[in-house]
């Protein structure tokens, strides 16, 4: 399965985590939110501001994407969090 960011939503910050929308195979899309417990533990982030969850973000894109594409199925009525155990240590 193809999942890549979608162009038309820049990944943002709110209430301490980045929000960013995934696209499945070009076509199926949903949002998503991952905390900034996860990406300063797992991430690197060197602290909660905008800017470091964000870069940290970008430098685990590919994993997040990954993590996300497994996490598509969720049941839900919104945003899909991923947390810790979306991630290995």
């Amino acid at each position: 399965m193809t999942t890549e960011l979608a162009r038309e939503v820049r990944p943002a910050v709110f209430d301490g985590a980045v929000r960013f929308t995934a696209r499945f195979e070009g076509r199926k899309s949903q949002e998503f939110e991952i905390s900034s417990d996860v990406l300063r533990q797992h991430f690197g982030a060197a602290d909660a501001t905008p800017d470091a969850l964000l870069a940290a973000f970008h430098r685990g894109r590919h994993e997040i994407l990954t993590a996300a594409s497994e996490a598509v199925g969720t049941p839900t009525s919104g945003i899909v969090q991923l947390g810790t155990g979306d991630f290995q240590a």
